[in-house]
């Protein structure tokens, strides 16, 4: 077992370079999406996706450092953090071979090397905000955890609209912690969570963005956005609404039930061993009822409600953000021994390894084609 931690620290250490690598790439050349995400601020009125760019903004114009260098620092970073929280999880998954294939599902960290365009995008604020309240939350009382999870919710809420589909997962989290910790859920933290969410809500369908919207942040950030930056990309992107997302989608070129098609197998074959691994657990909490129900089922209905943005948004990378929410808190089972297993014996057979790996080659040329027809 200790060569299969030094080879998953090696694979870590590789996917780390690579998004290193990579998102300076998408720095130099002003990504439209990668990059440009990140610039959008609230410079001409308070719209979705902009709270951390105006946070960037405001940095910029206190200090004079440049805007896209602010940026880079803080990307960079951020990917620097969420491999050391993947370092640290070795030592509890590298003795377990269920736990290994877990770790190695292509739609979990190594996705980001099938597919790079993922690099770099808000999405490593969500897996940062998991990985810090799962390895850290002991050094916070319940009281201040609170705290971090509503300025948690708020941030990544009002800096990527999207993940207001993925706050479940936190505050499932947050109720594991809780339990484990033997302390009560009260009303008035339900009453406060279930609060922001509505407001939260409101603030991002009212605050969707018009034209207007992106002509002054591209204006704003005139030196450190593309010249295309009202034609196209993520900033240009928040002047369409629902409806607008969707006739484009059908103007594509992709049939889009053959791409769903595809998608799906790839959500079975990459969640096949975590879910395998939840079926056959249960819960060992101080909550005898939460003990008396199947992890998985849990587990489905938090997927259910992300529903809504796998029809409207990217489906590879919200497979990849779910799965990513899934072992992360499955890993916080293990490091508080939450779960008790059943015996079970896994036959892992020639025939499910090949396919698995033929799906992969697969995926990756369906996924270029599909680019090519985008483009």
């Amino acid at each position: 077992m200790i060569n299969i931690k030094k080879n998953l620290f090696v694979l870590v250490i590789i996917s780390f370079l690579f998004q290193i690598i990579k998102f300076y790439s998408f720095y130099e050349e002003y990504s439209a999406w990668q990059y440009g995400d990140w610039v959008i601020n609230y410079q001409g009125g308070f719209v979705r996706r902009g709270l951390i760019g105006e946070l960037f903004f405001q940095l910029y114009h206190l200090t004079k450092i440049n805007l896209d260098f602010i940026i880079l620092i803080f990307v960079s970073l951020i990917i620097i953090i969420n491999s050391y929280f993947l370092i640290r999880s070795l030592k509890y998954i590298h003795h377990s071979y269920i736990n290994v294939l877990i770790f190695l599902s292509p739609g979990f960290f190594l996705y980001s090397i099938m597919n790079s365009e993922i690099i770099g995008r808000k999405d490593i604020l969500m897996i940062f905000v998991m990985s810090f309240f799962i390895f850290l939350e002991k050094k916070f009382n319940s009281k201040n955890l609170l705290i971090l999870l509503i300025l948690a919710i708020t941030i990544t809420c009002l800096s990527h609209s999207g993940f207001i589909f993925y706050t479940p997962y936190l505050l499932f989290l947050f109720v594991l912690i809780k339990l484990n910790r033997k302390e009560l859920i009260k009303i008035f933290e339900i009453i406060l969570l279930l609060s922001l969410l509505i407001l939260l809500l409101i603030l991002i369908y009212f605050n969707q963005g018009t034209k207007i919207h992106v002509e002054e942040i591209c204006l704003s950030a005139k030196n450190f956005v593309s010249e295309q930056c009202t034609l196209h990309g993520q900033i240009q992107f928040l002047q369409n609404d629902v409806k607008m997302y969707v006739n484009e989608k059908k103007t594509t070129g992709i049939d889009y039930f053959q791409s769903t098609f595809v998608y799906l197998i790839f959500f079975i074959l990459t969640n096949f061993f975590l879910g395998l691994k939840l079926y056959k657990s249960k819960f060992k909490l101080s909550n005898y009822s939460l003990n008396k129900i199947n992890p998985i089922f849990i587990f489905i209905l938090l997927f259910l409600v992300t529903i809504p943005i796998y029809v409207l948004g990217l489906i590879g990378e919200d497979i990849f953000l779910s799965l990513t929410h899934v072992a992360f808190i499955y890993l916080f089972t293990v490091l508080k021994k939450t779960y008790s297993y059943l015996n079970m014996i896994l036959k892992l057979t020639n025939i499910f390894i090949m396919l698995l790996l033929s799906f992969i080659v697969f995926f990756g040329q369906y996924r270029f084609i599909m680019q090519q027809i985008l483009n």
